[in-house]
């Protein structure tokens, strides 16, 4: 393992010792930065920002407008309550400028309706179009006359199909989810909500999602030619992908085969330039994009912890520079770019390891960061820690969280998924990365990888678990960590490692997870025929049903492997999940091992309600403490948590504690 020479980043000490410690509420209303999107001129930017609120219980959306040379934005328009997708992550969206630079449009949810808007220079955002439906997605054509939208079931058929399937009762088939309550699975606006699978996997739309759509045309100025084909956002903002174009017709393009990697650009008359530059080659090439107004790309490159590296390559140069890297938010192809491309320079939703999310500028010639828009200012002046990137062996990378300016070692928690941007909860949101450091827990926060195919699934977790050994104990040897106070923690695909390590190791003092677990009830109330679900596990884990594959599942499912868990292990699981876990939860209990598990209401795979990440984040923070530093927290309300912890660490028997009287 290599140890970087210099941190990442470490806040000011000079105003440490009047600080106010970072807490759980501070990384619940973290305000996120997304879609930048540069207006056709190249002179504006708009992005949105999200604000999650303990006291509403929900998270707010708002638009900003500014120039591209650094100016500070503006307020454009309230974006409404943020909608959350049948993951729990709030929805993104790109705004649609107008063609004349001087406005742009977006939709937004107020009063339980999803309408259109219209933001214009001068003229602020009004509402443009609000049917009986939702808007689904919208278009404007080139010239920016004509406008075609698209609704789906109106919301009073919604409610209807609704209040109809709670009187008389659902039919159970292959969208109906029974690990999530009939009666509505997820708040919405305040109210419950029914929702249905809308595939193989776990996502979810609200019922009659699949209803027939119906398009509408709009002419915004007479003479107008209607817009024609498929629905499409406009946009001139160059793009970016494996495959772009520029404005004279050349064409870019990415391509992958076995381990060689190669951009090549096509010319309108059909001529080809290939890229001899070694970045061209390397497979960590992500994505490129054209720089407005010059024969050139821009490369983006895999640096690992969701870091880009950005480099510029003139078009049949032999020869490429590098311009800077970036650091936020991962690359997924159903999220906006975080990263906006002017003539000049990068405007781009920044956050590293111990900075929360920023607007910054990044010019082009000398790569001079400047910070054009920071909401998390007040949170990013008391951050008190040190973040220190690791390589570890098989070119996998890692951050360690530490606190500042301690020379002893430390308990640590390690979480082995994706170490994107600020450092406050991991993937998922749930482990209170900078709270632990403020009581003395360092984090490892170590990329996902997968093992070799052949070694299926169980070959990822076990080769995540001798990287994680292998990591401690390099860490032990260097003064870092304390190889007898070790945490892990997971969401998601790692709470399968965190399960897989605790089956397969004695090296954990404690451990959570924050979703629910595979089991024979999380397939059988799954697999449904039509659904596609026992095709995907089969293809994930290589295994049929319990039933006709025993062997394979006593590999998978902890709920076989009882006996082999002795480490406390806190579950904080989404009511939608819960019941997959159940089974598992109650052989740990009854074999007497020290497990527990608090359920959320109303929650999905990704908890999205600001009060229960805000409880999520101090419950795993107060597990953590006390079986890792044998702290409490002297809150009394939290008096019977801790009765509760005591009898598991003395090794009590695990029935039920006496209520105390309220």
């Amino acid at each position: 393992m290599v140890i970087a020479a210099a941190l990442l980043a470490a806040a000011n000490p000079i105003a440490a010792a009047h600080r106010k410690p970072v807490a759980a509420t501070d990384l619940v209303e973290v305000a996120e930065i997304g879609g930048p999107t540069i207006s056709p001129d190249g002179t504006h930017i708009v992005f949105r920002v999200s604000r999650p609120s303990l006291e509403t219980n929900e998270t707010s959306l708002t638009w900003y407008i500014g120039a591209v040379d650094g100016s500070e934005p503006e307020f454009a328009a309230d974006g409404g309550l943020a909608r959350i997708d049948g993951a729990g992550l709030v929805a993104d969206q790109t705004p649609v400028w107008d063609p004349d630079s001087r406005g742009f449009r977006f939709l937004a949810y107020h009063a339980g309706a999803i309408s259109l808007w219209h933001w214009r220079k001068g003229a602020g955002a009004r509402e443009e179009i609000r049917e009986d439906a939702d808007i689904v997605e919208f278009a404007l054509s080139a010239d920016g006359k004509s406008l075609r939208y698209t609704v789906g079931a109106t919301r009073a058929q919604i409610e209807q199909a609704e209040m109809k399937a709670y009187e008389e009762g659902v039919l159970v088939d292959a969208a109906v989810d029974l690990n999530q309550a009939i009666a509505g699975g997820v708040i919405d606006d305040g109210k419950r909500i029914m929702q249905r699978f809308t595939g193989p996997w776990f996502d979810r739309r609200r019922i009659l999602w699949d209803a027939p759509r119906r398009e509408k045309a709009v002419q915004l100025q007479p003479a107008a030619t209607p817009l024609s084909g498929s629905l499409k956002t406009e946009t001139r903002t160059p793009s970016q992908g494996v495959s772009v174009a520029s404005d004279d017709g050349s064409v870019a393009t990415v391509k992958r085969a076995a381990k060689r990697t190669t951009l090549t650009v096509t010319r309108k008359n059909g001529a080809t330039i290939l890229c001899a530059a070694p970045i061209c080659q390397s497979p960590g090439l992500l994505v490129t994009a054209w720089r407005p107004g010059r024969d050139a790309l821009l490369l983006f490159h895999d640096a690992g912890s969701a870091r880009e590296d950005v480099w510029e390559w003139s078009v049949g140069s032999r020869t490429a520079r590098k311009i800077v890297t970036t650091d936020g938010a991962l690359r997924l192809t159903d999220r906006p770019l975080r990263c906006a491309v002017a003539r000049d320079a990068l405007l781009c939703a920044e956050s590293q390891p111990l900075i929360p999310p920023r607007l910054v500028r990044i010019a082009l010639a000398g790569a001079k960061h400047s910070v054009v828009f920071e909401p998390n200012a007040a949170l990013a002046r008391r951050v008190r820690a040190e973040a220190i990137p690791l390589a570890l062996p098989g070119n996998r990378s890692a951050i360690l969280l530490r606190p500042a300016g301690t020379k002893t070692p430390t308990p640590v928690v390690v979480q082995n998924y994706h170490c994107a941007g600020f450092l406050k909860g991991g993937t998922g949101d749930e482990l209170p990365m900078l709270p632990l450091v403020e009581h003395g827990i360092a984090v490892l926060c170590i990329d996902p990888f997968r093992g070799p195919p052949r070694g299926g699934q169980e070959g990822t977790y076990e080769l995540a678990r001798t990287v994680i050994a292998a990591a401690i104990e390099d860490l032990a040897k260097e003064g870092l960590v304390d190889p007898n106070k070790v945490g892990i923690a997971g969401f998601s695909h790692s709470s399968g490692v965190a399960l897989w390590a605790l089956r397969h190791s004695k090296a954990f003092a404690a451990a959570t997870i924050g979703t629910g677990q595979i089991s024979p009830h999380y397939f059988w109330t799954n697999a449904v025929p039509d659904r596609g679900f026992a095709a995907t596990l089969e293809d994930y884990w290589r295994m049929g049903d319990p039933d006709s594959d025993p062997a394979r599942w006593k590999i998978a499912s902890a709920v076989y492997d009882i006996a082999a868990i002795d480490t406390p292990i806190l579950m904080q699981l989404p009511d939608a999940e819960a019941p997959w876990t159940a089974e598992f939860h109650t052989k740990l209990k009854r074999a007497g091992k020290p497990a527990e598990m608090i359920v959320y209401a109303d929650e999905l795979h990704n908890k999205y309600q600001p009060r229960h990440k805000r409880a999520v984040y101090d419950r795993n923070l107060d597990w953590f403490r006390f079986w890792l530093t044998g702290e409490e927290d002297p809150a009394p309300e939290k008096s019977a948590q801790y009765e509760r912890w005591r009898h598991y660490r003395a090794g009590g028997p695990q029935e039920p504690l006496p209520v105390p009287a309220r």
